[in-house]
């Protein structure tokens, strides 16, 4: 197997079966190792792994996302690795899509694709925060598939996190290792993307919307929402690229942009996974880990 699927599990995780069914209905899907991960294990949890006969390794030094997601990663063997969220689906297509791009540029550091949204009831359209990835997205590579000086790597993220994390297919292949920067609560990926980016090696994108994001009122990107630091985690990023006066002017319209994270009931989609009729995650009803 040249590919892992490395899912980070928090607490109960009602997205969880959802997310599996995705991950085995790839094209292919013999070509793709699953595993479980977490530093909060349960009975439940482990109930769920022995009935789906999937590995679950469980991390004794509970200390935050990035730990979780990082203990995640290391734990995949495969060259390939794709950190898959438990709220989130992929599109069939996924790992044959971002494996094949990953082949074209065997000198790449990662491959990203574009993505959806959804609530536990329904698909969410398209909305801001979404429309301004996909401009920054095209704005910096234009009619290229593979980005690969530093400049331009960096001009990508000058402006935001346009790169959905759940999103990115890694190659271990090319050194030094990865790892995401702790003492971040939200905005760990935008730091290490820009780590990443100053390293040599390209990141490749894939224009098709392969990924879902399962959006709710528990997840970490709403909490921080509410509690401020991802403003000023958010800032913090944006000072790296840019004067604190424009800086903080640059945080201030991106605040707008999270009224898009409230959920609403009755959402239809305008951007469906290039595949469509994956399940959209709404466990509710079902409780957690249950089918």
């Amino acid at each position: 197997m040249d590919h892992t699927f490395a899912v980070p599990v928090y607490r109960a995780a009602p997205g969880l079966p959802a997310l599996i069914a995705s991950l085995r209905g790839q094209d292919g899907a013999g070509g793709s190792a699953i595993l479980l991960a977490t530093s909060t294990p349960t009975a439940e949890l482990a109930k769920f792994a022995l009935r789906e006969n999937l590995p679950l390794h469980i991390n004794p030094r509970s200390a935050g996302i990035a730990a979780d997601w990082n203990f995640a990663l290391a734990a995949a063997r495969t060259p390939l690795v794709t950190l898959a969220h438990q709220d989130d689906v992929f599109a069939s297509g996924y790992v044959a899509r971002l494996a094949a791009a990953l082949g074209r540029h065997p000198e790449a550091l990662i491959a990203f694709c574009d993505y959806g949204e959804h609530t536990r009831t329904a698909t969410r359209p398209a909305n801001l925060n979404m429309r301004i990835k996909r401009a920054l997205c095209r704005r910096a590579f234009r009619a290229r598939e593979c980005l690969s000086e530093p400049r331009d790597k960096l001009r990508l993220l000058s402006l935001g996190n346009p790169i959905c994390c759940p999103s990115v297919m890694f190659n271990r292949t090319t050194p030094p290792a990865f790892c995401f920067p702790e003492g971040w609560r939200t905005n760990l990926d935008w730091m290490a993307w820009v780590t990443l980016a100053r390293r040599p090696g390209g990141f490749v994108y894939v224009r098709e919307p392969l990924v879902s994001k399962g959006i709710h009122a528990g997840s970490e990107t709403t909490a921080t929402i509410a509690d401020r630091a991802r403003a000023r985690e958010d800032r913090a990023l944006f000072e790296v690229f840019w004067p604190r006066p424009v800086a903080a002017m640059l945080a201030s319209v991106y605040r707008l942009g999270y009224l898009a994270n409230r959920t609403a009931p009755g959402e239809r989609s305008d951007l469906p996974l290039a595949d469509a009729g994956h399940p959209t995650g709404d466990q509710d009803d079902a409780g957690p880990l249950q089918r």
